[in-house]
């Protein structure tokens, strides 16, 4: 992600660890920081852990980024021949999980091995953390109804959050799956965000679930069918992360161009504080995939180029 400009850096104030908000430039340009990291693989999943994000690359690798010592390891999960994993989750007891196909939930090692496996009651889209519980969402759901359950590791499934599925009368059931899909994305704060594909809204979700909806200003938003009938759909919200302060970072794909048409990414990154005021959304010079982290200097990036990069926090 990127933009150059004029920034008010964001400062730590006291113990309550809140930030001072500046306004966002109108563009910036990211600067490299190391890599590439991951090639054009889809991105399956995503945990922090520590200093160091973890990504499921491909459905068969684990890309372990260490920010701090600026490089990153790639392992083999040692899965047979076409199977593949979706989603990563890590419990505060440092376990890693992942769906291996859409039934199994499956506990990695660091090495890729699989530790443990379970079979789940259903088919599964998502796999996600909340303290020491997993939160699923199951493919087999009929909106409207509640979208993620919790459950400890073999435990039993029950509602999280007021996120519900919508109806969407005059589509395919397929269609209405895929819209009902919720992505629910990295914090450093008591909440997190997570959000459905078509809206410009996040639910902001501690780990016991009570949930509260923050509409975000300035997004493009695209119609569903078009986001359901496009290679490279525009998506209001394509990662948001949560900081210290409770400030939302979004990753944006922003109007369309001739440039966002032909590669995957957002380019624009917008900052809200936690009632979801605006400080301005900044273009990116080149599109990014993913928000790493957001400390008090700077918001490192992720880039479609599979570089790390940074641009400062405003």
């Amino acid at each position: 992600m990127t933009r150059a400009g004029l920034f008010v850096l964001a400062v730590v104030m006291g113990a309550c660890r809140t930030w001072s908000a500046g306004q966002a430039p109108a563009s910036i340009t990211p600067v490299p920081l190391f890599g590439p990291v991951i090639g054009a693989e889809v991105i399956g999943g995503r945990a922090d852990e520590r200093d160091d994000v973890l990504l499921l690359a491909g459905g068969t690798d684990l890309v372990r980024i260490a920010l701090s010592a600026r490089r990153a390891v790639r392992v083999k999960l040692r899965l047979s021949v076409a199977e593949e994993c979706w989603n990563l989750a890590r419990l505060t007891d440092g376990s890693l999980w992942t769906l291996k196909g859409r039934q199994t939930l499956a506990r990695l090692g660091s090495d890729g091995a699989i530790a443990s496996e379970t079979l789940l009651p259903g088919p599964h889209f998502g796999l996600f953390a909340a303290g020491d519980r997993l939160l699923f969402q199951r493919a087999d759901f009929t909106p409207p109804g509640p979208a993620l359950v919790a459950a400890v590791p073999g435990g039993t499934q029950s509602p999280w959050s007021a996120i519900a599925t919508r109806t969407f009368p005059s589509l395919a059931r397929a269609s209405v799956a895929a819209l009902n899909m919720v992505t629910c994305g990295p914090t450093d704060s008591r909440e997190r965000a997570c959000w459905f594909p078509d809206e410009a809204v996040v639910s902001l979700v501690d780990d016991n679930g009570s949930t509260r909806r923050v509409t975000l200003a300035g997004l493009v938003v695209t119609a569903p069918e078009a986001l359901l009938t496009s290679d490279n759909p525009q998506r209001p919200v394509r990662d948001a992360y949560v900081d210290a302060g409770g400030g939302i970072w979004i990753l944006s794909s922003g109007a369309s161009s001739a440039a966002a048409a032909d590669v995957p990414g957002g380019w624009v990154l917008g900052r809200y504080l936690s009632d979801g005021t605006s400080t301005g959304l900044a273009r990116l010079s080149s599109a990014a995939r993913l928000i790493l982290r957001v400390d008090a200097r700077s918001v490192i990036l992720l880039m479609s180029t599979g570089m790390v990069a940074e641009v400062p926090r405003w």
